[in-house]
């Protein structure tokens, strides 16, 4: 069946919404009315009727075919024109639709409405490069490379477009081929990325009608980012040796949080305390340093890294100025051996200064005494060394070297220098022996070398003339190198003893003994004299020292014993009784004498005593103080002697000096 049908009109309608589909009802002419109206699917299935036949309009019947539109469609006839509500459009709507009206007395008339029916695409989805769905963020990237996404959309009728936009720009994009025709997908590619894009959020949105809002998915980008900077805050300041300091540093930019570490030179500081700040991208670390001499120099790095980006790394630097007291090495000059020196050679000494900073004084030490500059004697401090010219033999000794700066004081080791020479005689010893006939005596030989003597040569002149000396042979001596030869440059002793004993009167005279050491021959022989033993010499220099009413003090100087060991007596006289008042002995020539009468003039021999017998007397004179007199009513006359009277203006005398001198 042919229908002459006017033009056809376009309905749009979205899923899930209401479409209205028009119908002209009004009759052609006057007097007419509608009787029916019926409404066709794709030309001819009836799918809603609206029948007025025989009936009042308000009780016309509605029909509708259930299966197709349930309850979703209504025909309303107050509008202007008339239309077939469809709530709750399907993508099964979607078609022509026929309305054809029948009048009383007008012929039918129809009318045709093609229904779009606009299906809004799914919510696109958002892919990266490894093929991974993202929810709400992608990455992280990193500074310099390419964030290449994929968004697919999939459904939507009429086919939908599909967009990318950051904000409110519309980015460009790729299409991409799909295999499903009611997929589509597009790509986008963001490259190089840098710090700017973190956070940024990029937008697929695709569309397919004005009728309905965009569907999008977005996507947060995240990026991991190297540290910007890394700073030492600490001033950097001289520091001293065993004080300790905390250094602190600070990097910013990194994303993750940067990981600090501390170095000096190549070797990694360990115990650093680290904090986070703000939202993630500064990070502060303390390191506490306890510097040493040894790190002057050194630098010290605080280096910032992103453990997640290997190449981005930064670093601050602090080449360290280390304060230190001066530590020194002392050693002889390097062209000298310290085991072939003897007196007359040219001796320097090198001090090695290590200070921060420089000393400002070097002072040297010889056995504990300072050593002065004295080109006259042959010593010269030039800058950090010491020279001596024509070393002596008492300049051997311990010499070390001291140096101060504002850190402190430094003293170097200790350098022994020792000097040989050739053996000497020793100055304190005894050289006259007292012996009787057949006597034997020990005459010992005692010499100062370096190194000690490896032998002794006696000789004896019984006239004293060198060239008429006696060989002594060996059995009759002993003795050789001695102990304690070389030690710390002090000087080394040695000594033989001879066993001899006068026969005759023409055994007495002169030994002459000598020594030989690595240094060579002794130049001069010691000398011993012999002579027959006898009395001693008395006592030399007595006097007295201290005087009481009760008591005096003697002293006197020993002379010569004889030749044997010898004693001291004291015998004291009163003179006006001229009875010994005391005697008394001793093993030197000092003397106390106590228990004496108070005011008495007494006369003082001092003897020296040996095997031989007593010697002569040293006299003197002297006196105990009196007792003060007891207060009487009447004054007492007091008659001096006249050597009474001489005493006692001596005494007078001797008290005004002492007085004089206090």
């Amino acid at each position: 069946m042919l229908f002459c049908l006017g033009p056809i009109n376009e309905i749009t309608s979205v899923v899930g919404g209401t479409a209205l589909l028009p119908c002209d009802i009004v009759p052609p002419l006057p007097n007419d009315s509608v009787i029916l109206v019926i409404w066709f699917k794709n030309e001819v299935t009836p799918i809603y009727s609206y029948d007025i036949r025989g009936k009042h309009s308000e009780l016309a019947s509605h029909w509708r075919d259930r299966e197709l539109l349930q309850q979703r469609g209504y025909f309303r006839t107050i509008t202007e024109p008339a239309t077939l509500a469809l709530d709750d459009v399907r993508a099964e709507d979607e078609g022509d639709f026929r309305c054809r009206v029948d009048f009383r007395r007008s012929p039918t008339r129809n009318s045709k409405v093609r229904l779009n029916v606009v299906v809004p695409p799914q919510m696109p989805t958002i892919i990266d490069e490894r093929g991974r769905e993202l929810p709400s963020v992608a990455g992280p990237y990193t500074e310099g490379s390419a964030m290449k996404l994929q968004c697919v959309v999939r459904g939507g009728r009429p086919k939908p477009s599909v967009s990318w936009w950051r904000g409110e720009r519309l980015l460009p994009a790729r299409d991409m081929p799909s295999p499903f025709p009611n997929v589509q997908k597009s790509q986008l590619l963001v490259a190089p990325l840098s710090r700017s894009d973190l956070h940024s959020v990029f937008t697929c949105q695709a569309t397919n009608s004005a009728l309905t809002s965009p569907s999008s998915a977005r996507v947060s980008l995240e990026m991991h980012l190297r540290p910007l900077s890394a700073s030492i805050l600490t001033e950097r300041q001289a520091l001293s040796a065993g004080r300790r300091i905390e250094v602190d540093c600070m990097a910013s930019g990194s994303r993750p949080a940067a990981k600090l570490s501390w170095w000096l030179d190549n070797q990694a500081l360990v115990g650093s305390v680290d904090k986070i700040l703000g939202e993630g991208n500064v990070t502060t670390s303390t390191v506490r340093l306890t510097p040493t001499a040894a790190d002057n120099g050194k630098v010290l790095t605080c280096r910032a890294e992103n453990p997640s980006l290997p190449a981005g790394v930064e670093e601050d630097t602090w080449r360290l100025d280390v304060f230190y007291a001066p530590a020194l090495r002392l050693q002889l000059g390097s062209n000298l051996n310290p085991d072939d020196i003897e007196e007359g050679d040219d001796v320097y000494f090198e001090c090695k200064v290590h200070a921060n900073p420089w000393a400002y004084k070097v002072i040297w030490k010889h056995d504990g005494r300072i050593v002065q500059h004295n080109p006259k004697a042959g010593v010269l401090l030039i800058n950090h060394d010491l020279a001596l010219q024509g070393v002596r033999r008492e300049q051997a000794g311990n010499y070390s070297c001291f140096a101060s700066n504002v850190e402190g004081d430094g003293e170097s080791n200790a350098v022994p220098l020792r000097v040989m020479y050739k053996p000497v005689c020793r100055a304190e010893q005894r050289r006259v022996y007292a012996v009787a006939r057949l006597e034997p005596a020990k005459v010992t030989c005692e010499v100062d070398a370096y190194p000690p003597p490896d032998s002794f040569r006696w000789s004896f002149n019984h006239s004293g003339a060198g060239d008429a000396a006696v060989e002594v042979p060996e059995a009759r001596y002993s003795g050789g190198a001695g102990a304690g030869g070389g030690g710390g440059g002090e000087e080394a002793g040695a000594s033989s003893t001879l066993s001899y004993a006068p026969m005759t009167e023409l055994d007495y005279g002169t030994l002459l003994c000598s020594a030989n050491n690595a240094a060579g021959q002794q130049r001069e022989p010691c000398v011993f004299h012999i002579i027959p033993a006898g009395r001693p010499e008395p006592p030399l220099n007595c006097s007295l020292t201290n005087q009481t009413t009760g008591s005096l003090e003697v002293e006197c100087e020993e002379g010569f014993d004889g030749g044997l060991p010898q004693t001291f007596q004291l015998e004291v006289f009163d003179l006006e009784s001229g009875l010994l008042a005391a005697n008394v002995s001793s093993r030197w020539p000092r003397f106390l004498v106590e228990g004496l009468r108070a005011g008495r003039v007494l006369r003082v021999h001092a003897y020296a005593l040996n095997a031989k017998g007593r010697s002569e007397p040293f006299a003197l004179e002297g006196f105990t103080l009196k007792q003060a007199e007891k207060r009487t009513g009447s004054p007492v006359a007091l008659e001096l002697t006249p050597l009474l009277a001489t005493l006692l203006g001596a005494l007078a005398a001797l008290l005004l000096v002492d007085l004089e001198m206090r």
